[in-house]
């Protein structure tokens, strides 16, 4: 079985949910196993009924008071109870602060293999064989796990787009999912930390984590004032707008535009990039996207090795023209 430790707030699932259940559902596919999605909290009738609503076999449910407020050792505690009696091959969760707190913690706990910020995986035989990038993204490394399963991981962000989510086993989209409510015994357990507030990150004009469209420029632009044509396509393909890293260092937008290892990554179906050069970065933040489209005036760009379409020519002459050809054809 492939359990899926299921990221939520404010009472609605986090965009990461689909991600995770695409990748437990190609694993399932490969390896003949069930998804099992865990639900941890305190009041979640509304995130089981979004669950139900998607491709997985079973819902794990512990709803206790004690998960109202979330907390690491409890999280650990409640996950190694249900992996002593479920015995799944792999646990997985997201990438997040969430997942890189409690999922190493529960990796020690349990004396498992911790595969962090997994990006893909491959099936060698009866064996899988997970990658990860290290050196700032610059390399990737294959991780087999030596040890007994199960395997716990982190999926990194936009690794696995949401559309790849198929049906696992039995499960089948909005039914056929069995609902299964776990006990647990949270006594002599406690927070060793307390939450004194929560507040929200500043966030650009779209989420970039779920925008099915994203165009991004880079320092091909020149200058600040010229990110207007950035701005102006995204809007004629209703779209969201991100940036590499020399856009963001120079200040010609905030930091939550980024895409890349130290900002942002995307999967997007559709992903312009517009003076966009292509350092390792960049790439390993946007290369799982289902369409790239690269406009860059460089016939050697790097970005043209992942791109699907390429231009050379002038980003100052094709991406006003693009954008007209998009508005006349809305007009219409």
């Amino acid at each position: 079985m492939i359990l899926v430790v299921i990221e939520h707030s404010g009472g609605a699932l986090k965009p990461s949910t689909s991600e995770l259940l695409a990748f437990a559902g190609r694993v399932g596919r490969d390896f003949g196993l069930p998804t099992a999605a865990v639900v941890l909290g305190s009041g979640t009738s509304r995130l089981v009924e979004e669950l139900q609503a998607r491709r997985v076999d079973r819902i794990l449910v512990v709803d206790n008071p004690a998960l109202e407020e979330y907390g690491p050792e409890k999280y650990v505690h409640a996950l190694a109870s249900i992996i002593a009696t479920q015995k799944p091959s792999i646990v997985a969760t997201a990438h997040s602060a969430r997942g890189m707190d409690f999922m190493p913690r529960l990796a020690v706990a349990l004396r498992k293999p911790f595969v962090a910020g997994c990006v893909e995986y491959e099936r060698i035989g009866d064996r899988i064989v997970f990658t990860r990038p290290i050196f700032n993204a610059k390399l990737n490394m294959k991780v087999e796990p030596r040890e007994a399963v199960p395997y716990l991981v982190t999926l990194t962000p936009g690794a696995f787009p949401a559309d790849d989510a198929q049906p696992s086993g039995s499960g089948v989209a909005g039914s056929g999912a069995s609902l299964e409510t776990i006990d647990v015994n949270f006594s002599g357990v406690s927070n060793r930390r307390r939450v004194i507030a929560q507040s929200e990150a500043a966030k650009g004009e779209a989420d970039l984590s779920s925008a099915s469209v994203i165009v991004s420029g880079g320092r091909g632009l020149k200058q600040k004032e010229n990110f207007s044509l950035v701005f102006d396509l995204a809007k004629a393909l209703n779209g969201a707008v991100g940036a590499s890293r020399p856009v963001v260092d120079a200040e010609w937008l905030p930091r939550e535009y980024q895409i890349g290892s130290s900002g942002q990554t995307v999967a997007p179906k559709l992903y312009f990039a517009i003076g966009i050069s292509g350092a390792i970065q960049h790439l390993v933040g946007m290369s799982a996207s289902r369409c790239i489209v690269a406009i860059n005036k460089d016939p050697e760009a790097p970005i043209f090795k992942v791109a699907h379409y390429g231009i050379v020519d002038d980003l100052f002459k094709v991406v006003p023209a693009l954008t007209k050809l998009l508005n006349d054809l809305k007009a219409r």
